[in-house]
């Protein structure tokens, strides 16, 4: 017993050895990088500082020039608004997932479309009682040559979901009136998707 009591302690003093070493053979720290630490409640304001050790290249460089990040551009806050309109009684939720809406599903969805991870639709329409109604997308159309096989693998994804898929385009963007219309239509399409999962 007192030769692993021995033993213990020697290690113990090793290890403190060790750390004392490395910490006095650290560089010393800049002084040219400095955070104000702000005061506690009810303590007065100290001049406390601190330091951190930068590499010039890894500072952070406030750009004038640099753009405000938005999650929807000046198009899809147009067509947002107005579905805003066309359905005041309905929740919108923009950039929503394709893989998220297949996890609402459950499991077997999820895993059968792992291929649209990472692809998503511009909106989901939903009612008062959060039940999806529709996803809706803007897109650029297309010229005669060019497939489009990513709108068309989306639309194919969200049916097996039960989910329609409306499109619309950027350079045409339809009054809440039509916009409505496309909805109860949307709703129509989706009571029919739903009875045939059944």
């Amino acid at each position: 017993m007192d030769t692993l009591a021995i033993g213990l302690l020697a290690l113990a003093a090793l290890l403190t050895g060790v750390l004392l070493l490395t910490r006095n053979n650290r560089p010393s720290l800049r002084d040219d990088v400095d955070l104000k630490i702000p005061p506690r409640k009810g303590e007065k304001a100290v001049n406390q500082q601190m330091h951190l050790d930068l590499d010039q290249q890894t500072r952070f460089v406030e750009n004038p020039k640099r753009k405000q990040y938005r999650l929807l551009n000046d198009a899809e806050q147009e067509l947002y608004r107005r579905l805003q309109e066309a359905m005041p009684n309905m929740v919108i939720f923009a950039q929503v997932g394709v893989a998220q809406l297949a996890q609402l599903r459950g499991r077997r969805e999820a895993r059968s479309l792992i291929q649209m991870a990472g692809r998503g639709v511009d909106f989901v329409v939903c009612g008062n009682d959060f039940a999806i109604i529709a996803a809706i997308e803007l897109a650029w159309p297309k010229t005669s040559n060019e497939k489009n096989v990513s709108e068309n693998e989306k639309r194919q994804a969200l049916q097996t979901l039960g989910i329609p898929l409306i499109v619309f385009r950027p350079n045409s963007l339809p009054d809440a009136e039509a916009i409505s219309r496309e909805i109860a239509d949307a709703i129509v399409r989706r009571n029919r998707l739903e009875a045939a999962r059944r």
